[in-house]
Order: C-alpha cells, then sequence, then structure tokens
C-alpha cells in the first residue's frame, strides 16, 4: 500500500513537474493510515462475524448431537424391550406356554372337583364327547398339558367309550409334543395293554419303535417295527414299519 502510494505521489511530481511538499506526504501517510484503519475494523468486524457464526454452529450441532444421543438411547432401550420380547417368542415361549397350560389344567381340575361336589347324584355329569372334542382341540392348537388333562378326564368319565383308544394315544402324543418320550413310550404302552385290539393298537407299536429309533436304540427300534409288521401286516402301520426297516438294513 505505501509503495503504491509513493509511487502515485513520485508520478504525480513528475507529471506535474513539481517537488511535493512535505505537507502533501503528510497528507497522503493521513489518507493512507484512515483507510487501513477502516479496513482493519471492517476485517474485524467479519471476523467477529464469523466466530459467532462458528459459535452458533457449534452450539447446534452440541443440542443436534444431544437430541440424537437421546433419541439413539430411546431406540436402544426400544431395541432392548424387543429383543427380550423376542428371546421370549423364540427361546421362552413354549415354557410359558407349558406354565399357562398347567395353571389351566389345576384350575380345571379344581373347577371340576368343586362341581362334582356340588352336583346333586341324579344329575349328569359333562358329555363324554364333549370332552374328547374340547381335548382334541387343545392338543391340535398346541396346549399339550391341557389337552392330556382333557383326554385323562374323558377316561375317567368314560372308561368304556368307544373313544378311549383315541383318548389314551393322544395321551402319548400330548407326552411327545412336549418332547417326554419315556412318558411318551409309557403312554402308548397303554394302549397296547388296554385297548390291543383297536385300530390305534398298531400305531402306539410304530410310534414306540420311532421313539426307540430316536433314542439311539436301533436294536429296540428293529425288534418293535418287526412286532408291528407281524401283528398287525394289513394295517397302514405295517408299511410304513416296513420302509422304515429297509432304512435301518441300509445303515
Amino acid at each position: 500500500m505505501r509503495r503504491a502510494a509513493l509511487a502515485a505521489l513520485a508520478a504525480l511530481s513528475l507529471l506535474g513537474g513539481c517537488v511535493a511538499t512535505k505537507q502533501d506526504i503528510r497528507d497522503l501517510q493521513l489518507g493512507m493510515a484512515t483507510q487501513q484503519a477502516r479496513q482493519d475494523s471492517m476485517v474485524a468486524v467479519l471476523i467477529a462475524r464469523t466466530e459467532a457464526m462458528l459459535d452458533s454452529l457449534s452450539d447446534q450441532n452440541v443440542r443436534l448431537r444431544g437430541d440424537l444421543a437421546n433419541r439413539l438411547v430411546a431406540i436402544d432401550r426400544q431395541l432392548v424391550q424387543i429383543q427380550e420380547l423376542s428371546g421370549q417368542n423364540q427361546a421362552q415361549l413354549g415354557a410359558l406356554r407349558r406354565q399357562v397350560d398347567t395353571a389351566a389344567e389345576e384350575a380345571r381340575r379344581a373347577q371340576a372337583a368343586a362341581q362334582r361336589a356340588d352336583t346333586a347324584p341324579q344329575e349328569e355329569g359333562a358329555d363324554p364327547q364333549e370332552l374328547f372334542d374340547a381335548a382334541l382341540a387343545a392338543l391340535r392348537r398346541g396346549s399339550v398339558a391341557t389337552a392330556r388333562g382333557g383326554f385323562e378326564e374323558f377316561l375317567r368319565a368314560a372308561p368304556e367309550h368307544r373313544l378311549a383308544p383315541d383318548a389314551q394315544y393322544n395321551i402319548g402324543q400330548s407326552y411327545e409334543q412336549g418332547r417326554d418320550v419315556p412318558a411318551a413310550i409309557t403312554a402308548y404302552e397303554r394302549v397296547l395293554s388296554e385297548h390291543a385290539t383297536s385300530a390305534r393298537a398298531p400305531a402306539a407299536l410304530l410310534r414306540i419303535g420311532r421313539l426307540e429309533l430316536g433314542r439311539g436304540n436301533r436294536t429296540q427300534a428293529r425288534t418293535l417295527l418287526n412286532q408291528v409288521v407281524q401283528r398287525f401286516p394289513r394295517s397302514p402301520e405295517a408299511a410304513e414299519a416296513r420302509t422304515e426297516l429297509q432304512r435301518l438294513g441300509t445303515r
């Protein structure tokens, strides 16, 4: 800036054909100082405005980060709850359902006992067919404990009913669905001992053979499957037993 001013002053002196006075130099220097001060002031204002904008942006970022953090925390909490619920649906729903079924069965039995105690001898009990149908519906929807209790009550109420073999077989099914293999085998064995001539007998024997096979007892399973073929040769279960025996022979 000063070099430009001096150059201008020299040019002015040459063009005017005269020598610049000290006053001219002082005036020029004063003008230069004033202009520099004005520029410095403008720069200071711009710097202040820029810093204010940066501070504002920083505050906004802090608030945004805080809001975002709060939202993320809330989302995390919801995800944890969802994961916990999903874990229950996948890992604990079966146990929860069994607990509900057990409670329902206990309540039903208590209610039935109270009704039997309060019912006059001349009054008729529940219809066996209704008991069987209700238990079968419970078994089909997966409420195995409720179903099992219903079939047991049916057998107590009507042990000679034509559906008694089916009820005993379905008790075995309820245990099998609940993965209680020993209890299922015992229930199927009762079909064979108490309803040996029924249509459920070959099915019960086949189920026992398959359960033993599932437990790794191949020799016992082969014996039971052969019994199905020998005792009930014309039954559909005999055909299934033959297929199982062929598979065992190729292993």
